[in-house]
């Protein structure tokens, strides 16, 4: 989709840009924002990230006795089907493709309603606005599932480019990107386990089972704590709510380490190594504000690639990745990439258990790095202690 688009020509994407704002403009004589539009009107987006509308039939009873009170956030159907040309006859015979309300636009036809309110995204133009417009709807309406979740973030991905700019653009943080980018790393059992609901599996329990890459080591972590649920809910007096959610602080197996060199470490630390080796599994997005930080550090060398060989080897990358005689190409960008991710994570990591205090600049400049890009909240203990 991208790739198309960068190979019009510069007078072809002027022209396309001269139609949008055409078609913005003639919109604003469309409905006035709040209006009432009729239902036949109204389609569905066939973009939307949602494959299945769950409890309609309550939905639409509720709707049969006090109407439809939010309004449905909507395009005018020309906008759309110049955007996805290819979506364009599943749209014919509509003025407005719902972007936002799509359970509800079911739920009302279901009901039998003639007439719904809408809102009219006038600003939502492109293919990748209105991209964007759909997805914050949803996600800021928590609608979509998982995979769902999943789905949306790769599809913006492939429209602007980088993990990062998704985040911006949800309004979330990089650290939720990756959380949700760990499903894709689930074995089809893992998988089914999740979309089934299977007693003792939760989106928090699959997103940690994400982390580890080797198959038969992500099965036995799920075959231990779905013995474990087993145990709760036949323990005397459990109920279905507590085996719903079994304790992930108990961390898997393959995880307990997390590049920890030792049990002397204090839990803060450990959490925070975690966080590294989450990121150097997960992250893409760019690192450069941390090499910046990590290449002002004097951290002994062979200690901080210790430190990066044991978070590599638990993404399934590698330690090879740091070795100078392959890196004349052979290990490719992205091993490199995140091998360099892992030194400079290291080589900060080592700086701040060892001499945090001496040199809070770098400290406070490293925890605001993983907060906003890994999975890792500093307590506030640590917060001071650097400010």
């Amino acid at each position: 989709m991208a790739g198309a688009q960068n190979e019009l020509s510069v007078a072809e994407r002027r022209k396309r840009r001269e139609e949008e704002r055409r078609r913005a403009a003639e919109s604003t004589a469309a409905a006035p924002a709040g209006a009432e539009v009729a239902i036949a009107e109204l389609a569905n987006n066939p973009r939307n990230a949602r494959e299945e509308l769950e409890g309609l039939e309550g939905l639409a009873r509720t709707y049969s006795e006090s109407g439809v009170l939010q309004s449905l956030a909507v395009i005018p159907a020309d906008v759309f089907k110049a955007a996805f040309p290819e979506n364009a006859h599943e749209v014919d015979g509509a003025r407005y493709v719902v972007i936002g309300g799509n359970r509800r636009l079911a739920a009302a036809r279901l009901a039998g309603l003639e007439r719904l309110p809408i809102l009219v995204n006038r600003k939502a133009t492109t293919r990748k606005a209105i991209l964007i417009a759909a997805a914050t709807e949803n996600v800021a309406r928590e609608e979509l599932k998982p995979f769902e979740e999943l789905a949306t973030i790769e599809e913006l991905k492939a429209e602007l480019g980088t993990y990062d700019a998704v985040a911006r653009a949800l309004g979330k943080s990089a650290g939720w990107v990756s959380q949700r980018r760990r499903l894709r790393n689930l074995q089809p059992e893992v998988r089914k386990a999740l979309e089934e609901r299977v007693e003792g599996m939760t989106i928090e329990l699959a997103r940690d089972l994400g982390k580890i890459k080797d198959r038969e080591q992500q099965l036995a972590a799920w075959k231990k704590e779905r013995a474990l649920a087993a145990a709760r809910a036949a323990e005397p007096g459990s109920t279905k709510a507590q085996v719903g959610k079994p304790k992930v602080a108990e961390k898997l197996p393959q995880q307990s380490s997390s590049g920890s060199a030792g049990s002397d470490l204090d839990e803060t630390t450990k959490e925070r190594r975690e966080a590294c080796a989450a990121a150097v599994a997960a992250f893409d997005g760019d690192a450069s504000r941390l090499h910046i930080i990590a290449l002002q550090l004097p951290t002994e060398p062979d200690e901080a690639v210790a430190l990066a060989s044991h978070w590599l080897g638990e993404a399934g990358i590698g330690a090879s990745a740091l070795s100078l005689p392959s890196l004349t190409g052979d290990e490719g960008h992205e091993r490199q990439a995140r091998a360099a991710l892992a030194l400079s994570l290291a080589h900060c990591e080592i700086h701040l258990t060892s001499c945090a205090a001496d040199d809070p600049a770098h400290a406070r400049a490293y925890l605001d790095w993983l907060a906003t890009h890994a999975e890792y909240q500093a307590p506030e203990a640590a917060h001071a202690h650097t400010a």
